[in-house]
């Protein structure tokens, strides 16, 4: 079950499509909610913090302060407007870096970590979903910034390699996949598959099933530069609410370079994609 989520918010319509994804879930799963919000010091503070006293440096942590109460007053009103179970925390900290390693510390203590696609302001960073994607544990739940509302979770994609990577993403995903009507399991296989390749797949469907889920395996040709492509159309083609993946096994820096399968799904799948490691 998903019981605990957390959601940065940033003050930014952003928050609208975090928020949106976050009431979705939390209504399925009667959720309790952790907002966070991180506001970061600016530099000349954070850098000679010990000299804060003297004016200068008094009246940037003073005017640094104010903009964290204005962010943690419009977080709230948010947050409060969901109607659920929710709590609120702050953090000061001085950088970005700061960002993400308190993110992925306080993740792991939860089920999953709501975010944007990581295309850029005002989206998430790319270090703080690089560090909870590979530092959690968890499995992050990230929706495209343009889904202010959410379709019902009812048809769900999981692309499935074999991997280590794939077993953790279906394993995290299994309270979703319970609560769906139809779920795919997608094979990619190359043009000339060896004869093993025709039984991939057929215990992943094998385990879903036994617990209840009515998945069905679904075949796609293309080679392995391909598979994000591959990946996205079957989405648009069958019509899925939910994309379901592990990280594409390969190094951490490997898979979130431009062009890997990983980062291609990240920045361009067109439905919400629950991705474990």
């Amino acid at each position: 079950m998903i019981k605990d989520i957390l959601v940065r918010l940033d003050g930014t319509p952003g928050d609208f499509a975090r928020l949106a994804a976050v009431s979705q879930i939390a209504a399925a799963f009667e959720s309790h909610i952790t907002g966070l919000i991180f506001n970061v010091l600016p530099a000349a503070i954070t850098d000679g913090i010990q000299d804060a006293g003297s004016g200068g440096s008094a009246k940037l942590l003073n005017d640094a302060r104010k903009a964290g109460d204005a962010l943690e007053a419009t977080a709230l009103q948010r947050l409060e407007r969901l109607q659920q179970p929710t709590f609120l925390r702050r953090f000061d900290v001085a950088g970005e870096r700061d960002v993400a390693d308190t993110a992925s510390l306080l993740a792991r203590a939860a089920d999953t970590f709501v975010a944007l696609r990581p295309n850029g302001q005002p989206n998430e960073p790319q270090g703080l979903i690089e560090e909870l994607l590979y530092g959690a544990g968890r499995h992050l739940f990230v929706v495209p910034e343009d889904k202010k509302t959410m379709a019902p979770l009812d048809h769900v994609l999981v692309a499935w390699n074999g991997s280590r990577e794939s077993a953790r993403a279906l394993s995290e995903a299994l309270p979703y996949l319970q609560r769906a009507r139809k779920v795919w399991l997608l094979v990619v296989e190359n043009e000339r598959p060896a004869e093993t390749d025709a039984l991939r797949g057929n215990d992943a469907v094998q385990h879903l099933r036994h617990h209840g889920i009515n998945a069905v395996k679904y075949r796609a040709v293309g080679e392995d530069d391909e598979i994000a492509d591959i990946v996205i159309e079957e989405c648009r083609r069958l019509g899925a609410d939910l994309l379901v993946m592990g990280s594409y096994g390969h190094s951490r820096l490997h898979e979130l370079l431009p062009g890997s399968t990983t980062s291609r799904l990240l920045h361009h799948s067109p439905v919400p994609l629950v991705i474990a490691h």
